[in-house]
């Protein structure tokens, strides 16, 4: 159980951190988006100054290597927008295992105190039995040695009785 939530808690901490990459990809990302907007009004800027040979086409492909760069980056957002909310899944999956075996854990760790204050209870009831038992037979002993004691004690005063009755009157 112990190497199990570690692995847990292991696992939830690299998806943390894959978050926190993704996070910082994200931001590098908009850092991109920016300079590539400055190059981009830049380029047109240049372009626009040098005349009108070749003009057109120059932007045109200026234009159509934007747009692919564009694509490629809009491309990579939502690849790393996937790739967070799955490392934020299993990210919240981990943290629910972990509570439910942190919970089990608990259950276990209760039952286990209830087990062992039963087994004190049923050592004690069988203290108190045995006690009980030796009071009784003590008790049962002592009573039996009152019996006896009595009836040997009635013997031999009869017995007494009848030497006396035995002798001849003079």
């Amino acid at each position: 159980m112990d190497e199990k939530n570690k692995n847990i808690l292991a696992s939830a901490k690299k998806d943390m951190e894959v978050s926190e990459e993704i996070g910082d990809l994200r931001s590098q990302l908009s850092a991109m988006e920016n300079t590539m907007n400055q190059l981009k009004q830049v380029s047109f800027s240049s372009f626009s100054s040098q005349g009108t040979v070749n003009q057109n086409e120059i932007i045109q492909q200026s234009q159509q290597a934007a747009n692919q760069l564009q694509q490629q980056i809009q491309g990579f957002r939502n690849q790393t927008q996937q790739q967070k909310q799955q490392a934020d899944q299993q990210l919240r999956q981990a943290i629910q295992t972990a509570m439910t075996a942190l919970t089990q854990a608990n259950q276990q760790i209760q039952a286990h105190q209830v087990l062992e204050q039963m087994g004190q209870l049923i050592d004690q009831t069988q203290g108190q039995l045995f006690q009980m038992s030796q009071q009784s037979q003590n008790m049962v002993s002592q009573q039996g040695q009152q019996s006896q004691q009595p009836s040997q004690y009635g013997q031999s005063m009869q017995g007494q009785s009848m030497q006396g009755q035995s002798r001849p009157s003079h």
